[in-house]
């Protein structure tokens, strides 16, 4: 039984390579075949997967993608000028800039850090000399707290200034600062604004709205040379307005200084004063002109005149003096003297010193060292000498009927 197992065996392996052969030559023969059929189609694909290649190698090549990285720079003297971590940073070819994931960072001065910066996304670019960010940057100056955001961020060490573009706004305890763009000086603490400026001053509350504005952080001055308005509010209510070419805000002494073609409105009374030099104190509620000024009531169309003035603004009375020049232009009559004081809300006057009264209707002047009276309804008593003294009182025609 044993040996006719193994006489069997030879015969069945030779069987077995007979149709393994045959199968071998029947596959190669269909392999020459599908070649001859598909020659053409096969070069096609070919040349497709070529260039898909060589797309993806280019791709490669001019992309570089980094996880977690650092991206810094320093100066001559190893100290570093910035500093900025990323979750994922894609290079662009050049190599100068990138797309990056979550960026946070600082920017340096002197070796010290005065900024932290961060956004969600950003575009990078540096080129060993700044670096500029794009997308919606947030800076926190570390020195006080101030928050500064916008889309475009450019620090410039050598040059001390941290610039944002597109939408600037600022935010510090004692200013919020909205324009188009800021410049921030770090070294002298000064942010320069323009193009749209609404600053909101926090206490006092003030708003100021123009097109040119600088901060003075340290010396907590806003100052600008270029047409700016202030708007005062008191409980959220609009109290009293300024404007002037040039202006300068004391925030600590709680000063308005207005230059050139200065206007202030007081809500409260609807008088304007206007001339080249008022200083307004908000703290005080006074206001001083140290130069020609005006004074005009619209509703009761009295205007005044003077070299100088100072006002009460909580109890809306002025003293004028210098050549004082009164006119109500509502019946024609006219004041001249040194010195008068005006009380806005009632209108009457008290005059001093070479006091001069003239009315048209009906005709009549008179002088004398003193007078009290109003001039929008011709209701006036001139004063005489202590040696003889005259009081006059003029009354207008039909008056009394």
């Amino acid at each position: 039984m044993d040996s006719s197992k193994f006489s069997i065996a030879p015969q069945i392996f030779y069987l077995r390579a007979c149709i393994l052969r045959r199968f071998i030559l029947l596959n190669l023969a269909f392999i020459t075949l599908l070649m001859s059929t598909t020659a053409c189609g096969n070069r096609n694909r070919a040349a497709e997967r070529l260039a898909e290649g060589t797309k993806e190698a280019q791709k490669f090549d001019s992309n570089l993608t980094f996880k977690n990285i650092t991206l810094e720079q320093a100066n001559e003297k190893g100290q570093l000028l910035w500093k900025v971590n990323a979750e994922e940073a894609v290079y662009a070819k050049d190599k100068k800039t990138a797309t990056i994931q979550k960026p946070r960072g600082e920017l340096f001065q002197d070796g010290q850090t005065v900024f932290k910066i961060e956004a969600a996304r950003s575009e990078i670019k540096e080129d060993g000399k700044s670096i500029l960010m794009r997308g919606q940057i947030t800076a926190t100056d570390v020195r006080d707290g101030s928050v500064l955001k916008g889309k475009e961020l450019e620090w410039k060490p050598a040059e001390d200034v941290l610039i944002i573009r597109d939408g600037f706004t600022g935010d510090h305890k004692q200013v919020q600062l909205a324009a188009k763009e800021g410049r921030f000086l770090t070294r002298a603490r000064r942010v320069d604004v323009m193009g749209q400026i609404v600053a909101q001053v926090k206490e006092p509350t003030m708003q100021m709205r123009g097109e040119k504005l600088s901060w003075e952080i340290q010396n907590q001055k806003l100052k600008s040379d270029r047409p700016l308005q202030v708007d005062r509010y008191e409980n959220k209510q609009l109290t009293d307005q300024g404007s002037a070419e040039q202006t300068e805000v004391d925030l600590k002494a709680k000063v308005v200084n207005l230059r050139q073609n200065a206007r202030i409105a007081l809500k409260q009374s609807g008088t304007q004063i206007t001339g080249n030099a008022l200083n307004w104190n908000i703290d005080q509620k006074t206001l001083v002109a140290s130069e020609p000024v005006t004074i005009v009531n619209s509703a009761q169309q009295v205007r005044l005149t003077a070299n100088q003035a100072e006002m009460q603004i909580d109890q809306q009375v002025a003293t004028l003096t210098g050549n004082v020049q009164g006119v109500g232009e509502k019946n024609g009559s006219r004041l001249s003297a040194n010195r008068v004081v005006w009380y806005l809300i009632t209108q009457q006057f008290q005059a001093n010193g070479n006091v001069s009264y003239q009315q048209s209707n009906p005709p009549f002047s008179i002088a004398g060292p003193q007078a009290s009276g109003k001039l929008d309804d011709q209701q006036v008593a001139v004063q005489g000498s202590q040696e003889g003294r005259v009081e006059l009182q003029i009354t207008p025609q039909g008056a009394g009927r």
